[in-house]
């Protein structure tokens, strides 16, 4: 047996998303293991300008039963095995779902447009066309995207339904933008399916909240403890590439808005530059939560109605400057932090004391539910 041993640095993205498994479940398959690692870190240079990347140092080895030694802000930690995503555990691997393991409410893309931007209103646009044509009014809604629901900014867009395609061809500006957004989609390659330009009055997904929808934005700065979520109510359209919970019970929005969601996530989301990506198949379907009793749900419910309460005792303040780490209020801070103890009391009474014992424990819940087909 070879008594080889190598290191590396690489940016974090091969331990991460789906390139995790398509690298590392090949090398260890050939016996190879990770005998030390540095888990994320900025590595940035003198250079004029320069950015930075986040980056990972991995060292590799023939298996062996020694102890192994993982790194991660200057604390070291010697244990039994390093997985693909710079764990301690064994080597598991997350495959992307289509729907959940656990018993959560399923989630979906949001509505796309396809627009060029021609379904999409400015507060002053819609203002503009309501004056001069009232009853565009029925024809208008709100619109939220991660940038609107983060920033506190207004859009508004144009929703039209096949039974008011007459009266919105009888409003001029509105008549002109179907039209442009019909010559935008012909100019697109033809896919599989229904031609979209045969219906240019539409989103080429038309779906609206019974009640209410979850928002959860697609991409969240690394900085943020938790991804900033919301509820929405059924009269706001939630564009793509952002995700929708829709007509949830209220206990869900504290599991994903819990610190357990958020090791999940940080340890196996994909990234755009060094901000968190979440995937709906990756983060969502795959994430393992126990059964809970309706007690365990009214508990939740209670948590997360203290999370919106503090949240509107600073309604002047945006979403993002109330998830800003260096800014979060105290309240929203302990109330997160009740809400967490309660999400980590659905797993176990004993407290968790850091992310990586949350991870060994989710993984290993994780592949009770896959590999025995158990939920």
């Amino acid at each position: 047996q070879s008594q080889n041993k190598l290191a590396f640095v690489s940016t974090n993205s091969i331990c991460q998303g789906e390139q995790m498994p398509i690298i590392w479940q090949q090398l260890f398959n050939l016996g190879i293991e990770i005998f030390f690692a540095h888990q994320s870190f900025k590595w940035t240079n003198n250079a004029k300008s320069n950015a930075g990347v986040t980056v990972i140092i991995i060292g590799l080895q023939a298996k062996n039963n020694d102890k192994k030694y993982l790194y991660l802000g200057g604390n070291l930690s010697k244990v039994d095995h390093i997985n693909g995503y710079l764990t301690a555990g064994s080597n598991i691997f997350i495959k992307k779902s289509s729907n959940p393991i656990s018993k959560l409410p399923l989630i979906t893309s949001a509505n796309r447009a396809l627009d060029d931007g021609h379904l999409l209103l400015s507060p002053q646009e819609k203002d503009q066309i309501i004056q001069a044509y009232p009853n565009a009014a029925q024809l208008i809604k709100p619109v939220l995207g991660a940038a609107e629901f983060l920033r506190g900014l207004k859009k508004y867009c144009l929703w039209i339904y096949d039974d008011n395609l007459d009266l919105a061809l009888t409003i001029p500006p509105i008549k002109e933008r179907i039209e442009k957004v019909r010559l935008y989609r012909l100019k697109r390659p033809q896919t599989t399916g229904a031609n979209p330009a045969n219906k240019p009055h539409q989103f080429l997904k038309m779906k609206l909240a019974n009640n209410h929808a979850i928002f959860l934005p697609t991409v969240s700065s690394e900085r943020r403890e938790y991804i900033p979520i919301g509820f929405l109510d059924k009269n706001t359209v939630i564009i793509d590439p952002n995700f929708a919970i829709y007509d949830p019970e209220t206990w869900v929005f504290s599991v994903i808005s819990s610190k357990m969601h958020m090791a999940w996530v940080r340890a196996i989301a994909g990234r755009l530059e060094t901000r968190i990506r979440y995937s709906s198949t990756l983060c969502y379907n795959t994430f393992p939560f126990p059964n809970i009793s309706e007690d365990q749900k009214k508990l939740l419910e209670f948590h997360v109605f203290n999370v919106l309460d503090e949240r509107e005792r600073h309604s002047e303040k945006t979403l993002a400057e109330l998830y800003d780490p260096d800014k979060m209020p105290a309240g929203l801070r302990e109330a997160h932090h009740n809400l967490d103890i309660a999400i980590e009391q659905c797993y176990r009474l004993k407290p968790f004391e850091s992310d990586e014992e949350r991870l060994e424990y989710l993984f290993a819940l994780y592949e009770q539910m896959t590999y025995k087909g158990s939920k």
